[in-house]
């Protein structure tokens, strides 16, 4: 069995490993095709092997009234409008949900009205590398664990990607495991901010590439023969404008808040009580030339057709390159909803959404990879057995 070297570099674009001369030097390069959706659904498939349609996990937020971390505040009466005054009802919140240790815990409901947070709950509630993460699947830390294969994750710490590559940088491995994962996560941020084309994110990118060559010559001196991969898990696309739901619905004479409903960056999802609710919403969103409503086709595309509608009775897809606004706000001199420099959520058929996988081992075929494809090479490269249920498929030739 040879050690395998993983790193993660969450929204790094395909064709943005020409910032990076090392990696863009190390044998086997392919694109590797993202999945409808952020990151939730990327980060399940990568750990799990399985399409979202599996596992489940697609948004951030579900509709589930019952297990709401904002269920006592039904029957409250309406809240004044306020930014403060939300605030306070989502720390009081998340105080009662001190139980969640997911990467990204409760979010902050900043846009919509209070009395509307309880119709919502967060599907991720454990760390990614945490026993049981995905009720029904195993997940790689899972498969290890039950096979007593030791690996070590370096710079996956919740809410602070800002550090990990500090933290890759300082670590020593003074005792390297059979799998070593490296996890990166400000490429995404700073691409959100500057854009991937930009002097901050190629000038990290830049640093990313050196720190790693280290590492990488390390486990070289250490190991001899070993595996290495590094992947990201989309791209990201150029924003050129915003568009104001509730604005569209306004124009319209009707208010958004009136729909059970969350946006999302680039999804607008509706939950109906009525046949009348939806063919107001149907009506509304028809004139909209920017996207188009998620079909039963759709979903089965792209694997994320779910068994119920814990993700929307309707979702409508914002396309490439707009993004929703809820328009600027200033919260205790901190600016809240600006538009961001570029996106990703869009369809993967778009090229720019590609990530990319990069290996010093010869790999199968000249055509795309997937995000489901990492978990069972890990398995294969360690020499353990791959679940039947598997979507992926090994890369290695």
């Amino acid at each position: 069995m040879k050690p395998v070297v993983t790193v993660f570099i969450d929204g790094l674009k395909a064709e943005s490993i020409k910032y990076m001369p090392f990696l863009n030097s190390v044998g086997s390069q392919r694109r590797i095709k993202t999945q409808l959706g952020y990151s939730n659904p990327s980060h399940a498939s990568i750990y799990s092997g399985v399409y979202p349609n599996k596992h489940l996990n697609w948004f951030i937020w579900k509709y589930s009234p019952g297990t709401s971390p904002f269920r006592w505040l039904k029957g409250f009466g309406r809240f004044p409008h306020n930014i403060y005054t939300k605030f306070a009802c989502y720390k009081i919140s998340t105080l009662l949900s001190l139980g969640n240790s997911s990467f990204y815990g409760v979010p902050f409901l900043w846009w919509l009205p209070v009395e509307a947070w309880s119709y919502f709950d967060v599907n991720e509630k454990k760390f990614w590398s945490e026993p049981n993460f995905l009720p029904n699947y195993p997940t790689i830390f899972d498969i290890l664990r039950t096979n007593h294969i030791p690996y070590e994750v370096v710079g996956m710490v919740k809410g602070q990607t800002h550090k990990a590559l500090k933290l890759i940088e300082q670590h020593t491995f003074p005792k390297i495991k059979p799998w070593t994962y490296l996890f990166i996560g400000d490429i995404d941020e700073l691409s959100h901010q500057y854009g991937q084309e930009s002097v901050e994110t190629k000038e990290r990118l830049n640093k990313i590439d050196r720190i790693l060559e280290q590492k990488y010559r390390l486990f070289e001196k250490e190991l001899g023969d070993f595996y290495f991969m590094l992947f990201s898990d989309h791209g990201h696309i150029k924003v050129k404008g915003g568009i104001n739901l509730s604005s569209v619905f306004a124009s319209q004479g009707k208010s958004i808040n009136d729909y059970i409903h969350l946006i999302d960056s680039n999804y607008a999802r509706f939950w109906f009580r009525n046949e009348k609710e939806e063919k107001q919403v149907k009506e509304i969103l028809s004139r909209m030339q920017n996207g188009f409503i998620l079909t039963e086709e759709h979903l089965r595309r792209y694997n994320v057709n779910m068994p119920d509608n814990r993700y929307g009775d309707l979702i409508f897809y914002l396309d490439a390159p707009y993004v929703f606004t809820h328009g600027p706000i200033s919260v205790l001199g901190k600016q809240r909803g600006l538009l961001p420099f570029s996106m990703h959520g869009y369809l993967p058929d778009y090229p720019e959404m590609d990530g990319v996988f990069i290996s010093n081992k010869k790999l199968v075929g000249d055509s795309y990879l997937r995000l489901v494809d990492i978990m069972p090479s890990i398995l294969k490269a360690l020499n353990l057995s791959i679940p039947s249920h598997i979507d992926g498929k090994v890369v290695w030739s």
